[in-house]
């Protein structure tokens, strides 16, 4: 009926079968891709003696014979291919083994695909640690410092926290003055006491002056009986941050220069001078000298002010700090929100190339925001905001779906990168993804080696 022989010569994996002494009594045709030995080689050979010349290494056929049961096990050849080989016994009526069957897989892509991710794995350990070492060297109480810039900047403001000095913070809006402030205040001798903050430019004028000095009871319509003190006697024994200070009115000017001066003060409505040690600290987005040109600050009073000055540099002027803070926000917000998301390479990259015009705030924003609209794990470089990931919306979308225009980009990336890489290893390395899916990528989008630019 059937000619056994032809069904298990066209069976794709090798099949041996022995006798119960391990005499090989017949091995199919695919025995020869995986030993590189024909099958009538092996046709009466001892597993014993081929096991002892690494042909079969080690033989299943022994263990089987040996331990009277089914055996799995992984062989390596002399090709230096992996091999995973199943035996079964097969008994006779007095349970003695008659046959010992056995046929095998190639797994050696499994194994490279296996050491491949343990090396990987190992490679994105080492980054942790570095990244850990890198943020243990560069971030201070909160403060990232990678740039040199930056790290003058907390070098004087650390050394000046020691003193009493005015200290006048200048430097763009979202640049990190009010953690500065913070900073200085932590390592002044007044840290045990409160560390209180004033945007001069938040509150209306008509309520500013009551706020910061308090009032009398009865001063005008609508106090409280019984007053209130101001926010500069809550700085008591502390640091008082006035930021924005550019914004101050002329006439709050006077009575805060009488305030550092004489260290005293009058509540609104009031006729007794009250007393209060305070540490100052100012801030400012604004070219106070221009002010005082202007007439619209008192000279005497910028002069007693920027004592010490610090100027922050903008973000755009300390890119190494950019990369660090991407990471810390990132890590901030996803335990802030109980979500694990991350940023592809490429989306770091844009981002490092951004100008960032509103500085550190921006940044901070723009990554709360990302974490939390973003669905999928990893945040791509289309879901950054087009000015920084100089995707044009509008461009070639007539006529497109959302997904074929995501394939483009993804095609024209793949390409970009590429042309930098020497190898798809290395172009896994820098896409951020496995080996396997940068060769299918590459398949996809037909992109070859001639197709460097």
């Amino acid at each position: 009926m059937f000619d056994l022989v032809e069904i298990l010569d066209a069976i794709p994996n090798d099949i041996v079968i022995t006798d119960d002494n391990g005499m090989i009594v017949y091995a199919n045709k695919a025995i020869e891709m995986v030993y590189s030995i024909p099958p009538q080689d092996l046709i009466g050979k001892s597993v014993y003696d081929l096991e002892k010349q690494k042909i079969f290494s080690p033989s299943i056929t022994r263990k089987v014979i040996e331990e009277k049961k089914k055996q799995t096990l992984i062989q390596e050849t002399k090709l230096g291919t992996k091999v995973l080989v199943v035996a079964n016994p097969v008994f006779d009526d007095q349970q003695n083994i008659k046959w010992v069957v056995s046929f095998s897989y190639d797994v050696t892509e499994l194994f490279h695909l296996k050491e491949y991710a343990q090396k990987l794995e190992e490679e994105i350990k080492e980054v942790k640690m570095e990244l850990d070492e890198l943020k243990r060297h560069h971030i201070q109480d909160g403060v990232i410092v990678a740039h040199d810039n930056m790290k003058k900047v907390l070098q004087t403001a650390k050394k000046m926290a020691q003193y009493d000095v005015n200290i006048l913070l200048t430097g763009q809006s979202g640049v990190g003055k009010s953690l500065i402030a913070r900073y200085i205040h932590q390592h002044s001798k007044r840290s045990q006491k409160p560390l209180v903050e004033i945007n001069c430019g938040s509150i209306p004028e008509a309520l500013l002056e009551s706020e910061l000095f308090g009032y009398e009871p009865g001063s005008f319509s609508g106090a409280k009986q019984q007053g209130k003190k101001g926010l500069i006697e809550e700085a008591e024994g502390g640091t008082l941050f006035l930021d924005e200070i550019g914004e101050l009115p002329i006439n709050l000017q006077v009575k805060l220069l009488t305030l550092i001066q004489e260290k005293k003060f009058y509540r609104v409505g009031g006729t007794k001078p009250r007393q209060v040690d305070f540490r100052l600290i100012t801030a400012t987005n604004v070219n106070l000298e221009e002010k005082v040109k202007e007439g619209k600050f008192r000279h005497d009073l910028y002069f007693r002010l920027a004592v010490v000055p610090i100027h922050i540099p903008s973000l755009r002027e300390r890119p190494q700090d950019i990369f660090l803070m991407i990471q810390e926000f990132t890590q901030r917000f996803n335990a802030m929100y109980q979500v694990k998301k991350k940023f592809h390479p490429l989306a770091i990259e844009k981002m490092l190339q951004y100008n960032w015009p509103g500085n550190v705030r921006e940044l901070e924003n723009m990554v709360e925001r990302l974490i939390l609209t973003v669905e999928e794990p990893v945040i791509e470089v289309h879901h950054l905001p087009e000015a920084i990931s100089g995707i044009n919306t509008l461009m070639s979308v007539k006529g497109k779906t959302l997904p074929e225009m995501v394939e483009e980009f993804e095609k024209e990336m793949i390409k970009q990168a590429y042309a930098k890489c020497k190898t798809t290893i290395e172009l896994a390395k820098h896409l951020g993804i496995s080996q396997p899916t940068a060769v299918r990528k590459l398949k996809k989008y037909l992109i070859r080696e001639n197709d460097k630019t």
